[in-house]
């Protein structure tokens, strides 16, 4: 007796068989399918490339503009102090050269009381001269 081993059973196909079907009707396009797809991951791997460091570039400028903004902001509070040292000490030297109104007040007060008692000024002149001198 011989067996028959050789052929497949009608209603059995091997995978090989199934496989190269497959491949003839679908070949093309699934490698047309896979090209793309490998293109796409790629593609993808590149823009996720560039995104990091896009954001690295962008990380590194934020530090930068805020390390010159504290610059700014240490340059402005420095000269703010100055400008409002300064305003004091000119206030201060104002006060300490210029006549106060109170005293101003008092002095033309005096100088009416004595032009209206002895009507000269030119007394009242000398008077004056006499006491700044003494001062």
């Amino acid at each position: 007796m011989t067996k028959k081993t050789d052929s497949p059973k009608p209603g059995d196909l091997d995978q090989q068989g199934v496989d190269r079907i497959r491949d003839i009707v679908f070949g093309s396009q699934m490698r047309e399918y896979e090209h793309r797809f490998q293109q796409m991951k790629h593609d993808m791997e590149r823009m996720r490339q560039e995104l990091e460091r896009l954001s690295d570039s962008v990380a590194e400028r934020d530090a930068d503009h805020l390390k010159k903004l504290q610059v700014l902001q240490q340059d402005m509070r420095k000269s703010d102090d100055g400008l409002r040292t300064e305003f004091r000490e000119s206030a201060q030297k104002l006060m300490d050269e210029k006549v106060d109104r109170l005293a101003l007040s008092e002095l033309f007060i005096e100088l009416g009381n004595n032009l209206k008692h002895n009507g000269s000024v030119m007394e009242m002149i000398g008077q004056l001269a006499q006491s700044g001198n003494e001062g």
